[in-house]
């Protein structure tokens, strides 16, 4: 074989490699895995993805045509799974007194900024703030630095150490605050009462990650997960589900989810992928598992917020909720 048709076959077979990488993206976003490793690799599909649009410039500067042929339904394939991230799927409102400005914050074992978080609480006028791995001593300094003057109803369930601890900080009152099921971390659920006879079921959620711990853990706590939202949806009102999911869109239980109305706020706005975590890295952030989750809601604005020091972004959406005309009228 001569030197040039070594270089050809070495393109080729590396084009055939990413495109089977895009392959496999495609498969693990359809199938929901319970290995560890095939989990964490399902969150960074969207990065596989681009290595398969890589080898079909590699299969085409090679000027294999068949090939190519099938690699480009492979990859276009997969990337059609993303596409509804990037299509907005709402209706414009006329948000008036009924938006809510939602921030979700992991605020990395109570370590991050709390003089920061309060300000951005400040600065967005925001109306509910979810925290999740929050500690005994990171309530003191949030409190120490305004938040309870701004968000003055609160459900707290802090961890005194480690991420199990999650609370909720509201403008709206809260009704009936409960621990939505028993989970390894704190799962809250309460409702906002809203005014004029309105309220919106709020959730805070935290299921455990994929990894350290075993893979049927992590697939028992999301699948749970869904059953209690849902059933806590049936009285009708409109919903707003904020945490660290640890689970991507690219997971098949978490869009499992997304079924009987509920949707993902970041794909009815369209937002397209908004990767939140790892936020303490020289590299970018590279997956999204910091959401807000709706039903009988519309999102407006949808973006990712910083939270010094943090390991993660936060997640700011304006919701607004759609009542029926009953609860309207009141």
């Amino acid at each position: 074989m001569t030197p040039g048709g070594a270089v050809r076959r070495a393109v080729y077979v590396c084009g055939v490699a990413a495109v089977a990488v895009a392959a496999f993206a495609a498969v693990a976003h359809v199938v929901g895995p319970e290995s560890n490793a095939l989990i964490i690799l399902a969150s960074f599909v969207p990065l596989l993805l681009v290595v398969g649009v890589v080898g079909l410039v590699s299969l085409a500067c090679v000027r294999a045509w068949r090939t190519l042929a099938v690699a480009v339904v492979v990859v276009l394939a997969g990337v059609s799974m993303q596409a509804p991230l990037y299509v907005r799927d709402a209706p414009d409102v006329v948000a008036g007194d009924n938006e809510i400005r939602v921030l979700q914050a992991n605020i990395r074992l109570g370590e991050a900024d709390t003089d920061a978080l309060v300000e951005l609480v400040r600065s967005r006028a925001v109306d509910v703030l979810t925290v999740e791995e929050l500690t005994d001593s990171a309530v003191i300094r949030l409190r120490d630095s305004g938040l309870d003057d701004l968000l003055p109803e609160t459900y707290l369930v802090p961890h005194g150490s480690g991420g199990g601890g999650t609370g909720i900080y509201s403008r709206f009152p809260l009704r009936d605050p409960a621990r939505l099921g028993d989970f390894s971390m704190a799962n809250l659920v309460t409702t906002l009462d809203v005014g004029g006879g309105r309220t919106v079921t709020l959730a805070a959620v935290h299921p455990m990650p994929p990894y350290p711990s075993p893979s049927w853990m992590w697939a028992a706590e999301v699948e749970k997960l869904r059953d209690l939202l849902h059933e806590r949806a049936a009285d009708g009102d409109p919903v707003v589900v904020s945490g660290d999911f640890n689970s991507t869109y690219s997971h098949s239980r978490y869009r499992d989810l997304l079924t009987d109305g509920f949707v993902d706020a970041g794909e009815q706005a369209g937002a397209g992928l908004v990767p939140t975590y790892p936020a303490d890295r020289w590299y970018p952030p590279v997956i999204a598992i910091d959401r807000v989750v709706l039903k009988n809601a519309v999102v407006g604005e949808y973006e990712r917020v910083h939270l010094p020091g943090s390991d993660h972004y936060g997640i700011f959406a304006t919701v607004t909720p759609q009542f029926t005309q009953t609860e309207e009228a009141q």
